[in-house]
């Protein structure tokens, strides 16, 4: 039975007036073709000057305008457009006639989406650069949930049908938030809460809170990619055979009898040194088996029976497929990642709390979406999602592209050389595009 969660709906222009500088954000179109902002680097500028931009992108792309309604207008639920060029993933494609053109018909990137990313305001209450405060007299909860429905029932149609979504958040509205994925995505499509710990922590007079929240949910759960995380190995303390490679430890490579299905590709029998004959389904297929064999990676147990389950030896510094962990630490802090991006503008503490670069990178890495994966953030930011991708790209060769979104949100801070935040992103951005020479 689908879950029903209610809340008081609220209208978005009352959610947050400073969300909206002069009322409610007007529909996101091809005419706002001058809000699109290519991300490559500068030396590449002037070469693509006089490029369209298409939907799906073929380059890195940071949208300044309300997320709200560019997601209505990526999903091809905002004002149709005309000029069909050509068909593209269902819809006809469309060029604006601006110097930045930038359109595709009905529905740019409906079902076209590998991987979303979002860190979105927690409703804390805190006065930071953007608002984060959606409480009223009497409900702390429904204005949130209102202005994060509209924008996670978007985000969904704009996933493929193996893409998922990670959306990190923090106690705030933890438990609220997975109601209402629940929802929308459907209980059965959640995929888990990855938390990662952070230096020492948030600590009140109660507790110190150690870890910050990540939850993940898959389009059709039936359909996404098994995630897999690579790990060196480093805790073989033993070496029950001498083997002179030194310390190892035995992992399962087999389904026990009962559970191995007898039609399964990786079903066949293999013998052991001391003849005893072993049939199930294994973990790895028959030639790689056999390849593990000849290596003396299979323990077979003692000599000379050799007669326990066979497992194969792990010895250490191995690199190894794992299932990924749902608490882990982030190889960076908040404090790392703030003075990162502090490094990168020149400025410090222009944009306060950024997420690791190295978090974002682990997100899209164990999420096994494919190496020309396209990749959205409609929370923006400073542009943390850009900087993953771009360092991902250049350490494995993927063509991965990213379609960042940010409200010109103007600074608290008059001072900062930067009006809005959409701009801070921008700067940052374009200067990771020069350092990976990125097209």
């Amino acid at each position: 039975m689908p879950l029903n969660f209610f809340w008081d709906d609220i209208p978005e222009n009352l959610i947050s007036p400073d969300f909206c500088e002069k009322g409610f954000s007007p529909e996101f179109s091809s005419e706002k073709s001058n809000n699109i902002v290519r991300l490559i680097s500068p030396k590449k500028s002037s070469k693509n000057k006089q490029e369209n931009i298409f939907f799906p992108p073929e380059n890195h792309l940071l949208i300044k305008y309300e997320n709200l309604q560019v997601l209505k207008w990526l999903a091809g639920a905002g004002e149709k457009n005309e000029g069909a060029e050509k068909s593209f993933y269902g819809a006809e494609k469309t060029c604006a006639d601006s110097q930045l053109a930038c359109d595709s018909a009905e529905k740019p990137c409906y079902g076209a989406v590998n991987f979303i990313y979002i860190d979105p305001p927690y409703n804390t209450r805190n006065d930071f650069a953007y608002n984060d405060n959606f409480t009223t007299q009497n409900d702390r909860h429904s204005a949130w949930l209102s202005f994060m429905s509209r924008r996670l029932k978007l985000a969904r149609s704009l996933l493929r049908e193996d893409g998922c979504i990670f959306i990190a958040i923090d106690q705030n509205e933890l438990f609220v938030l997975k109601l209402l994925c629940d929802q929308i995505f459907g209980e059965e499509n959640f995929v888990n809460d990855f938390m990662w710990l952070h230096g020492k922590g948030k600590k009140d007079t109660w507790s110190r809170t150690l870890q910050q929240h990540t939850l993940c949910y898959a389009r059709d759960k039936t359909k996404l990619k098994p995630f897999k995380e690579i790990e060196q190995t480093s805790w073989a303390k033993s070496n029950v055979d001498n083997d002179p490679r030194g310390n190892w430890f035995s992992g399962s490579i087999s389904f026990s009898e009962k559970r191995s299905n007898p039609k399964h590709k990786n079903f066949y029998s293999i013998t052991s040194p001391s003849k005893k004959v072993w049939t199930r389904q294994w973990l790895v297929s028959k030639e790689e088996m056999q390849e593990l064999i000849k290596e003396d990676k299979i323990y077979w147990g003692p000599s000379p029976e050799f007669s326990k389950v066979p497992r194969e030896k792990i010895f250490n510094d191995t690199e190894k497929e794992i299932i990924p962990k749902n608490i882990f630490d982030c190889p960076e802090s908040t404090r790392d990642a703030q003075n990162h991006l502090d490094k990168i503008l020149g400025i410090k503490n222009a944009f306060e709390n950024p997420k690791p670069v190295s978090l974002v990178k682990h997100f899209i890495k164990i999420s096994m979406q494919p190496a020309d994966a396209l990749i959205l953030d409609f929370f923006a930011g400073s542009g943390t999602t850009f900087e993953a991708v771009c360092e991902l790209n250049k350490e494995d060769g993927g063509k991965r592209k990213c379609i960042l979104v940010q409200k010109p949100e103007a600074f608290k801070n008059s001072e900062l050389p930067f009006k809005t935040i959409a701009d801070l992103c921008e700067a940052r951005c374009l200067k990771v595009a020069e350092k990976f020479d990125v097209i």
